[in-house]
């Protein structure tokens, strides 16, 4: 690496090319008097559900990750940065049996966990408010998901909202942004319903019957018509639902992908059909509703779903793990569709906190979670983890400071990553992040918090300053072959014979690192 960076100071930078607020349907009462779920016992059940399937398929299991690893994988996933400094040496030297547990919860509780959830959860839900045409519903979703999640208010009401808000409830952070994002058309509100609720894909079914697909041309407009306006006969109070199917001479009525079908009222509002439509797609008996959330929680941390895609439960693929997502499925609809709970269980296991390093005779499926995944990051991890890395304010309470926000967003959609498990980062994307202004800043001693206090302690020999940038990027000290070509090259002071500047360049390498740049 010594030698890379001689080269890379003499060429230039640019030369690189490389909780009770929400209680569901049950009354309080009720759940109070009903002790909380073990998400201890949850996250047993699924290492031995998985450990069976490794034992059939003769896999042996990753090692178990070290506390560095642990803490920095457990940031990203949970708060979406980095750890700093301080926290990684905290947990590193706590030696309580349970620190693991205690740290997770310590971050589900925290305020940057709601807001790195909302983020995930809208583009789980809204994909398309990624694009132009939508500018500014992401943000204001994102608001109002962080408040439901840090008033705990439960996934199904969550949904439920989202589908039936009220046309007059507008404005900034409002559940209707579900809807405006559909643009109150019954066909899109179809389609992203079932795809992000149910993980039920109809649009294949929107123009004509698909000859390989399960559902048909009418299923798909009758899903739709529960989204249409209720019609008035004669001037008189609304008595029935239907939606014309475009290009045909055919108008049909809502009716649900399974049956029973619902009981509607004799005077129809605005909303009936969306309310009975929500009823149903919530309900704990919904066969996909549960196992959709499920599903997409587990992809979010393993990179791969338990069924992939993970808009296809219905297709002919079968589950990965059937009886392991039917059980957390069950888990997620008996806890009341408790999301803290959920996410606990799935970061307490052995699974979660295996080694993504392969050794000999370990398995390289994915799909069998024998070891962990290694994920790329979202431009919003991204950006706030090197601001953590350059010793900037880790929770981002300068967001609403003039222009933040907008360097923050205009960041993360050059960085954007369709699913981080897959994620490979573009030629020009690994251009801008070697040479754009905020990687510049961040490794300029003259602007970096960070560089600048480690170049200029006088109490840190060369190794200890190269081992303090280790830690402030990676999260873990260098090993003996990192560290000897590193501090030789920064003691030379690289090509300009400047021990400041040599710095600068080990730290610049760094952040543009594979290990700095994805999630493993």
């Amino acid at each position: 690496m010594a030698a890379e960076l001689d080269t890379m100071a003499r060429h230039g930078r640019g030369s690189i090319t490389f909780a009770l607020a929400a209680l569901g349907a049950l009354t309080w009462s009720a759940r109070a008097a009903a002790a909380p779920p073990d998400a201890a016992d949850l996250a047993a059940r699924i290492d031995k559900n998985l450990a069976a399937r490794w034992a059939a398929e003769k896999v042996a299991p990753a090692a178990m990750t070290d506390d560095t690893a642990f803490v920095r994988r457990v940031h990203l996933d949970l708060v979406g940065r980095i750890p700093t400094v301080a926290e990684v040496r905290a947990f590193v030297g706590d030696r309580a049996a349970d620190k693991r547990a205690a740290l997770v919860a310590r971050l589900v509780d925290s305020g940057a966990h709601f807001r790195h959830a909302a983020a995930f959860w809208r583009r789980e839900w809204l994909p398309q408010t990624d694009t132009p045409q939508f500018a500014g519903l992401a943000d204001e979703f994102e608001g109002w998901m962080a408040v439901q999640l840090r008033d705990g208010v439960r996934y199904d009401r969550i949904v439920r909202e989202l589908m039936t808000a009220k046309r007059a409830k507008t404005g900034p952070g409002t559940p209707l942004t579900f809807l405006s994002a559909g643009e109150f058309k019954p066909e899109n509100l179809a389609a992203n319903t079932t795809r992000a609720f149910l993980g039920v894909n109809l649009d294949c079914a929107q123009c004509h019957d698909h000859p390989f697909a399960r559902w048909t041309r009418d299923q798909f407009w009758e899903t739709a018509a529960f989204f249409a306006r209720p019609a008035a006969a004669d001037g008189a109070k609304p008595v029935r639902l239907e939606l014309a199917i475009p290009n045909t001479k055919r108008a049909v009525a809502p009716r649900l992908l399974t049956d029973p079908q619902p009981r509607w009222p004799e005077a129809l509002a605005d909303d009936t059909g969306r309310t009975l439509l929500a009823n149903w797609v919530t309900a704990k008996d919904n066969p996909y509703f549960a196992k959709n959330a499920v599903n997409r929680v587990w992809a979010g941390f393993f990179g791969t779903g338990l069924v992939e895609p993970l808009d296809d439960l219905s297709g002919e693929g079968a589950a990965n793990h059937p009886e392991l997502l039917s059980e957390l499925a069950k888990a997620f609809a008996d806890s009341g569709f408790d999301l803290k709970y959920l996410t606990t269980a799935i970061t307490l296991t052995r699974a979660y906190q295996h080694s993504s390093e392969v050794h000999a005779g370990g398995a390289t499926d994915p799909r069998l979670f024998a070891r962990a995944a290694i994920r790329g990051l979202t431009g919003e991890q991204l950006y706030d983890s090197l601001r953590v890395a350059a010793g900037m304010p880790a929770e981002r309470d300068d967001l609403g400071a003039p222009g933040a926000a907008r360097d923050r967003k205009r960041f993360a959609d050059r960085f954007r990553v369709e699913r981080p498990g897959t994620a490979q980062r573009s030629i020009l994307q690994a251009l801008a992040l070697m040479n754009g202004t905020a990687t510049a800043d961040l490794t300029t001693v003259g602007t970096a918090p960070a560089l600048r206090a480690v170049a200029e302690a006088p109490f840190l020999t060369t190794a200890g300053k190269v081992e303090a940038l280790y830690l402030a990027a990676l999260g873990r000290k260098p090993t003996a072959e990192e560290s000897t070509p590193l501090v030789k090259y920064v003691e030379k002071g690289g090509a300009d014979g400047d021990p400041a500047k040599a710095l600068a360049d080990v730290f610049w390498a760094l952040l543009n690192s594979v290990e700095f740049n994805t999630n493993h």
